[in-house]
């Protein structure tokens, strides 16, 4: 017994003390002086570790999504080939379902029992991933999306149902373009 006390704190020492070097690692910043640099240094970690969680959430669901340069992620389920697409501007109408990214896709919000959203696009107080994910749709589209947390409801969530620093899915239909 002595023996395997003795060899638990002699693992203990050589395995718990490695210091490693690793730029994308919290605890080297300084947490005490909150400045510009160490919130930029944060949010940047925060959004590589949400892009790894959504890249393995996406090989775990066999989805293969288009990407875009702001993080954005969709797929479209049902093409309706209509030569209508929203531009800057365009009044929409859409059906919605959103969830959390999580392992039993909790969901959040529906328009069946919420209603339609309408809005304009770029013009109005929604999403900012939402904005750009209809400009690459048309009139009776359906599409999954995946909105990392800085373009859905932010650092804050939206203090209902969607907690802080959340990724959100969308299953979104354009019902409208006018």
């Amino acid at each position: 017994m002595f023996r395997l006390i003795l060899f638990y704190l002699i693992f203990l020492l050589l395995f718990s003390c490695q210091n490693t070097k690793d730029d994308n690692k919290i605890s080297d910043l300084n947490i005490g002086k909150f400045d510009k640099q160490s919130s930029i240094k944060i949010n940047k970690i925060w959004i590589k570790d949400e892009i790894f969680k959504i890249d393995q959430y996406c090989n775990r669901q066999g989805w293969e999504m288009l990407n875009t340069e702001s993080g954005l992620r969709y797929k479209i389920i049902s093409s309706s080939n209509s030569y209508i697409m929203p531009v800057s501007g365009s009044s929409l109408v859409i059906s919605y379902d959103i969830r959390l990214m999580d392992s039993k896709q909790t969901k959040c919000y529906h328009s069946d029992s919420t209603g339609y959203a309408k809005f304009k696009v770029d013009q109005s107080m929604i999403e900012s991933g939402i904005h750009e994910v209809v400009t690459y749709l048309h009139k009776n589209d359906s599409a999954l999306v995946i909105l990392p947390h800085h373009i859905a409801h932010g650092i804050t969530g939206d203090s209902k149902l969607i907690p802080p620093l959340s990724t959100v899915l969308y299953y979104i239909k354009i019902i409208d373009v006018q």
